[in-house]
């Protein structure tokens, strides 16, 4: 038999080590070891969660994980591990992620037709689960088959009845719950490029939210009534201002994921009504964060005695700065600030460069303002178990106002510690966020998973939110 070529022969020499390679940097042991040391070089959060007290449960757990994913076998049985490690750490910004390549349920079909659901529903009415149904996205995009799985009976799969978009064919599974238990769901959800994510699942009647990826309708075998599919409209709105009546005026904020300057002009808009109006209601439900630049603008119409911050700390490593320096450069590059904008970051972050190894204390950023405007005299504040992160940091300054009152659930606990930032791994089927600052509060007051409480509770069978504050004023409705 002939030898092959030298250059086919290094070829074949060469992919077979990056095959090799990557076979390795998958390998669970590995990956484990190397989400560790990421996790104890870099998480600003660690030295609270591993101290004297917890330290030996700590190891424990290691030496546990570490003898199990010895010769472990399966991407997805090796997550599975992953996510006990980080399970520890009860913390809502340690983020880890499984990209399974998309060679899995959502491009397996089951063979229905909505005529055919339709049946099945009719047939099972009192044995059917809550889940159980055909839904709609809130936009329409896609609609659905709710229904158990029918070789895994202890699963709820959404099967596409029909789609928007052309990746998405009748019979696939756009997303999966367990079905045992009450609401939330814990599950996965396909998203339009068919990559996937774990998601909670939130029943509320016909109305089911999926945090990140929007409210799903009920339309068979009982139609969502008109104020839920309000509600789910109003939910997918952006940042949207309105007056309710000549006394009150509506500020609904889904998100803090926008620029100062875009709320700023918003809300210039419609300063004269604001100003004029005695009453104001800002709603933050399911508001999942974003930057805390982006609400000093609405802070004015809240001032009582201005808003004094907490000062935070910077765990200085190597992956931290150079995280830092991605999102800094990206934040340039897709003009999420400006360049001048920019440079105090940047400035603190060749300030951070000479500090490794350090917790590195800033100092707070107080706000103030030159005025107390008369009006809006009373300030109603709506939030829920789903406000995370920024909108926590939001509720912080809101409730030190005299004008305000916080209505609804406790905030979703996870802003002790942020500044989230990606830890590249070797491996590419997993990706690790960790946070890199630790909130000043922390010493005193620590909220992950407690959250912030409200002043008045709002019952869990209070549908209009709105109507309820105007009724504790005594407003006209």
């Amino acid at each position: 038999m002939k030898a092959p070529h030298p250059i086919l022969l290094f070829w074949i020499l060469f992919l077979n080590s990056l095959a090799i390679f990557a076979q390795n940097s998958c390998e669970c042991a590995s990956t484990l070891n190397i989400i560790i040391k990421k996790t104890e070089d870099n998480y600003a959060g660690f030295y609270d969660k591993v101290n004297p007290k917890t330290r030996p449960r700590y190891e424990a757990l290691v030496d546990s994980l570490r003898a199990a994913a010895a010769g472990l076998e399966g991407d997805k049985n090796c997550f599975q591990l992953l996510k006990k490690y980080k399970k520890f750490f009860g913390d809502g910004h340690f983020q880890l992620y499984f990209n399974a390549p998309e060679v899995n349920i959502a491009v397996k079909k089951i063979d229905i037709d909505e005529s055919t659901v339709k049946i099945y529903l009719d047939k099972n009415t009192s044995q059917l689960h809550p889940l159980e149904g055909i839904w709609e996205i809130a936009d329409g995009s896609y609609r659905v088959a709710l229904m158990r799985h029918p070789q895994h009976p202890t699963k709820i799969v959404a099967v596409v009845l029909s789609s928007q978009n052309k990746q998405w064919q009748l019979g696939m599974i756009k997303f999966e719950a367990q079905a045992q238990g009450n609401s939330p769901y814990k599950g996965i959800y396909w998203a339009g490029d068919l990559s996937s994510s774990e998601r909670t699942f939130l029943l509320d009647n016909n109305l089911l939210n999926i945090p990140n990826s929007g409210y799903w309708i009920r339309r068979y075998p009982q139609e969502a009534t008109p104020l839920e599919i309000a509600k789910s409209q109003a939910a997918e709105e952006d940042f949207s201002l309105k007056p309710i009546d000549n006394q009150t005026f509506y500020i609904r904020i889904p998100s803090f994921g926008v620029s100062y300057a875009t709320v700023d002009s918003l809300l210039k808009t419609h300063d004269l009504t604001i100003r004029r109006s005695p009453y104001l209601i800002i709603d933050i439900r399911e508001n999942g964060g974003g930057m805390n630049s982006s609400f000093p603008a609405i802070l004015k119409y809240l001032n009582t005695h201005n808003f004094k911050d907490i000062h935070s700390h910077f765990r200085s490593t190597a992956d931290n700065l150079l995280a830092e320096k991605a999102i800094i450069d990206r934040a340039i590059r897709e003009e999420w600030i400006s360049e001048k904008e920019a440079k105090p970051w940047q400035e603190t972050l060749a300030k951070n460069q000479k500090q490794i190894g350090k917790m590195v204390k800033y100092a707070p950023e107080n706000i103030k303002f030159k005025e107390v405007l008369p009006n809006p005299k009373k300030v109603a504040v709506l939030m829920n178990e789903h406000c995370y992160s920024s909108a926590e940091y939001f509720v912080y300054f809101a409730k030190q106002s005299k004008k305000v009152t916080l209505f609804g659930k406790n905030t979703g606990g996870m802003m002790d510690y942020g500044n989230v930032r990606n830890m590249p791994l070797p491996c590419p089927l997993f990706e690790l966020r960790l946070p890199t600052t630790r909130t000043g509060w922390v010493d005193y007051a620590p909220i992950d998973n407690v959250g912030f409480q409200p002043d008045v509770r709002i019952p869990d069978n209070e549908k209009d939110w709105v109507k309820f504050v105007q009724n504790y004023w005594r407003l006209p409705n």
